[in-house]
């Protein structure tokens, strides 16, 4: 009896195996996709890209650039310049980049010449712009440059930068003024 439970056990068994398994026909398992073929690229050469090139700045307009007029306050001669109008760079910022300059080309020679406003008398004014152009010259020697690479002039009231009679036009014309002698 036992035998006969085992082979219906065992009857069983197949026949829930062969009942479970489909009859259809099993799809196949999709493989991955092959990768596209990359086509090898042969390396061209390409052309060296063009240098951005800067605009180049005339010699003439670099040292008008370095020696830039400088700018004194109302009956002033000092180099601590505070200006309202804007019109002032940072003095002693511009005379280091002369006397930079200047150090570097040792043929140069200068004169400052010293500017006032219209205000005040012919005398007065002349004194003034020398007090102004010999504040100039004194950084400038201190500064390592030799005083005879330098001249200096006054103008007085003579040489105004801007014609009008108002406080800006004023401001504007109290300055020093740096001509190169030689290059």
């Amino acid at each position: 009896m036992r035998k006969s439970v085992i082979s219906l056990a065992a009857i069983c068994c197949a026949s829930f195996l062969a009942y479970g398994c489909s009859t259809a026909p099993k799809k196949p398992i999709a493989a991955k996709p092959a990768p596209p073929k990359q086509e090898v690229q042969k390396p061209t050469t390409t052309p060296a890209p063009t240098p951005i090139t800067t605009p180049s700045v005339s010699e003439e307009q670099m040292l008008k650039e370095i020696f830039q007029r400088i700018h004194f306050n109302f009956n002033k001669a000092n180099l601590t310049h505070i200006d309202k109008w804007g019109i002032n760079q940072d003095v002693p910022k511009s005379l280091d980049g002369i006397s930079d300059y200047m150090a570097k080309h040792p043929d140069i020679k200068v004169k400052i010449e010293g500017n006032c406003d219209e205000r005040g008398t012919e005398a007065y004014n002349l004194a003034l712009g020398q007090r102004r152009a010999d504040s100039a010259k004194n950084y400038l020697v201190m500064h390592g440059i030799s005083a005879d690479r330098i001249e200096t002039l006054s103008n007085g009231k003579l040489k105004p930068v801007d014609p009008a009679q108002n406080e800006y036009a004023w401001a504007k014309n109290r300055n020093d003024q740096f001509v190169i002698l030689n290059k």
